[in-house]
């Protein structure tokens, strides 16, 4: 999947927090911060690197990035 944006990335872990029956309940208190400081969180435009890798500790995974190059439109050289 090609995300786009960080409230892509969030549904997807919120997707992976139901598949392993993780409330964000638990994993702010294995995070040492409150529930509302988790959402607080997940809501951040900017979501970090380190703060999805410390939400993915709690659950056991990891992130997996894959680069892949766009194809080329082709480009008119007419003149």
């Amino acid at each position: 999947m090609i995300y786009k944006n960080n409230e892509q990335l969030v549904t997807e872990l919120k997707k992976l927090l139901l598949d392993t029956k993780c409330s964000q309940r638990d994993i702010a208190k294995q995070m040492g911060i409150s529930p509302q400081a988790l959402q607080n969180l997940l809501n951040k435009k900017q979501l970090s690197f380190s703060d999805m890798k410390r939400v993915l500790d709690c659950v056991n995974c990891d992130l997996l990035i894959d680069f892949s190059v766009r194809p080329v439109s082709a480009v008119s050289t007419e003149a």
